[in-house]
């Protein structure tokens, strides 16, 4: 059985929470408040986390359980991205999995109240573009996003000590930066060669390839395949650090 317990969610407390089999509760005694199996017994918006093993369809209706920063702890033995999918999804974030003896233990958090995820609702809404996500949707297991990269210059020119940078594009709404990200490098290109024409954009000098499961877990939540049309009178949010080496590297 994965190890439930190191990824509860801190509080001053015990944690209330629902165990959803068990194994998974007689695990987790003495270190949670609420103890039960019975999901149609909870309030919405009432768990601080809710553990056990779980298919993914079962994500949107155990999602609203969560109080907002809550968490859900699953664990079921399908791909991993299958499961990130169905996280990000249903709209939670931090997601990440664990796999381990042909159990892969799948976690994400309700975004808290007045986070940028759900202001950015709004700008998802008035881009009017159906293909347009607030998260990955991990059809594609790779995500294309806008870089500037210093210093601009080739490898053989760095000197030895040389720090190289990498800073991604953002937008913003309400004043929160969301990253801008692409399914794939034609899309990212297509966007980019429109935003620089549009004076959109400046300073972008390359298109990092990045695997979706890493950036589903950064802090800023993501407008996934946007149209340039709908976007090009919005503001520029600040440029997001990035580690290089996370990114996808010798296959472009």
């Amino acid at each position: 059985m994965p190890d439930f317990a190191k990824h509860l969610p801190p509080s001053a407390g015990l944690p209330r929470m629902l165990a959803l089999d068990e194994a998974t509760k007689d695990s987790l005694l003495p270190e949670i408040e609420l103890i039960t199996t019975l999901v149609e017994t909870v309030a919405a918006d009432s768990l601080d986390a809710i553990v056990g093993q779980a298919p993914p369809d079962r994500v949107p209706g155990l999602f609203r359980l969560l109080r907002p920063g809550g968490r859900l702890i699953l664990a079921h033995p399908s791909d991993p991205e299958t499961l990130l999918h169905a996280l990000t999804t249903a709209g939670l974030i931090h997601c990440l999995t664990d796999s381990e003896n042909g159990l892969t233990l799948y976690r994400g958090e309700r975004p808290p109240v007045g986070s940028s995820v759900e202001r950015l609702s709004n700008l998802q809404s008035s881009v009017s573009n159906p293909s347009a996500s607030l998260r990955p949707g991990l059809q594609s297991p790779d995500l294309f996003l806008l870089i500037t990269r210093t210093p601009n210059k080739p490898a053989w020119r760095l000197a030895p000590d040389e720090k190289i940078e990498w800073r991604a594009t953002t937008i913003l709404n309400e004043d929160l930066p969301a990253l801008l990200a692409f399914a794939s490098l034609v899309k990212a290109v297509a966007f980019m060669q429109k935003a620089v024409l549009g004076k959109m954009i400046n300073g972008v000098n390359k298109v990092g390839k990045f695997p979706a499961s890493i950036v589903s877990t950064w802090e800023l939540p993501l407008l996934v395949n946007p149209e340039f049309e709908n976007l090009k009178s919005a503001t520029l949010g600040p440029s997001f650090q990035v580690d290089p080496r996370t990114a996808i590297t010798g296959d472009e």
